[in-house]
């Protein structure tokens, strides 16, 4: 699941974090957040922000 949220999150094309964490199933966003750091080096508005912007 973080694998799809974070195609998703580079693709550009994502309004909100929050929006695609729960369209992956993930309920509690503080516990997302954690994993998404740790297996990215980054949170995930990091990832929306500087790589949705490279792929524009």
């Amino acid at each position: 699941r973080l694998e799809r949220v974070n195609e998703e999150l580079r693709s550009g094309r994502v309004e909100s974090v929050t929006d695609t964490a729960y369209k992956w199933g993930f309920a509690h966003l503080g516990r997302f957040a954690q994993e998404y750091k740790r297996r990215y080096g980054e949170s995930p508005s990091e990832t929306r922000r500087f790589r949705g912007a490279l792929s524009s």
